[in-house]
C-alpha cells in the first residue's frame, strides 16, 4: 500500500487541516513560570530574552511563540506538546529539581521519551573556531524536518538568536549558505557554482573565486530557526494605517 493511499484513507489524518487550539497568552506565561521554577513575569522575561511590554502583549492576544517553544524544547526536552496545550505528563521529565538542565547541558542524559531522539552538538564561531555552546536533543521527525540526522557529523551554529543546522553530508557546493573553513577557521557564507565551474563566495553585489585547494566545505545550511520579533506579529484581523 502506498503512503498516499494509507494516509488518505486514515480518518486521523484528515484532523490535519484543522486548526488547533493553542494554550496561549496567560496560560501560556503561567505554565513556562511553572516549568521554569521562577517567581514572576520580571524572572521569566529576564530568563528568555522577552521584554514584559511582549509579555503583556502575549496576554492580550493569546499569542503562542512558537519559535520560542521550540528553542525550549530543544534545549530542555519538554514535549512540545505539554508546551503548546499543557497536556501530557511531564514529571518524568523535569527529573531531579535539584540540578538544573543548564548544569547538564554538554552531558546529555539517556533517552527520557518513549520516542526516538538525536542528539546535535550546538556551536559558536569564536574568532574563527568552532567553540562548543551546549548539546540538544530533539525528536527524529523534527531532525528529519530541519534535514539533519542528529549524528556527530551534523552540527548547529549558533548565530546570533539563529540556529543553524548544517547538513554535513551537502558538502559539494551548488547554491547557498554554507559553513566552511579556510586554512582552519571557519566562516558561513553564501557561494554558488557558476556555469564557468568555479565556485564563487557571494557578498552583497560582489563575488570571490574560491580557491579550492585552501576552502573545505564542512555543510549546508539545511535549515535556520529564527526569532522572530514580536514587532512583526499582527494579531488576527489587523489592517496597517494610512
Amino acid at each position: 500500500m502506498s503512503g498516499y493511499v494509507k494516509y488518505k484513507n486514515d480518518k486521523k489524518f484528515k484532523n490535519l487541516n484543522t486548526p488547533l487550539n493553542y494554550k496561549g497568552g496567560k496560560e501560556l506565561i503561567e505554565r513556562l513560570i511553572d516549568l521554569f521554577e521562577v517567581r514572576s513575569r520580571v524572572e521569566l522575561g529576564d530568563l528568555i530574552g522577552v521584554s514584559s511590554a511582549t509579555l503583556s502583549t502575549w496576554t492580550t492576544r493569546e499569542t503562542t511563540p512558537h519559535e520560542l517553544l521550540i528553542r525550549i524544547h530543544l534545549l530542555t526536552g519538554w514535549p512540545m506538546e505539554y508546551l503548546c496545550f499543557g497536556t501530557g505528563d511531564l514529571t518524568k521529565l523535569k527529573g531531579d529539581t535539584d540540578q538544573h538542565f543548564s548544569e547538564k547541558a554538554n552531558n546529555v542524559a539517556p533517552p527520557t521519551l518513549s520516542y526516538e531522539r538525536g542528539v546535535l552538538q550546538v556551536y559558536t564561531i569564536d574568532n574563527g573556531h568552532l567553540a562548543p555552546y551546549e548539546k540538544i536533543e530533539a525528536t527524529v521527525n523534527l531532525l528529519q524536518y530541519c534535514k539533519v540526522r542528529g549524528n556527530e557529523n551534523d552540527i548547529v551554529v549558533k548565530d546570533g538568536w539563529d540556529l543553524l543546522f548544517i547538513n554535513s553530508r551537502e558538502n559539494q557546493v551548488n547554491q547557498g549558505r554554507y559553513l566552511f573553513k579556510v586554512n582552519q577557521t571557519h566562516q558561513l557564507g553564501m557561494m554558488k557554482l557558476y556555469p564557468d565551474g568555479k565556485i564563487y563566495l557571494l557578498e552583497e553585489e560582489e563575488r570571490y573565486l574560491v580557491d579550492e585547494t585552501v576552502t573545505q566545505i564542512v555543510g549546508k545550511v539545511a535549515a535556520t530557526l529564527k526569532q522572530t520579533p514580536i514587532s512583526l506579529i499582527r494579531p488576527r484581523g489587523y489592517k496597517a494605517r494610512t
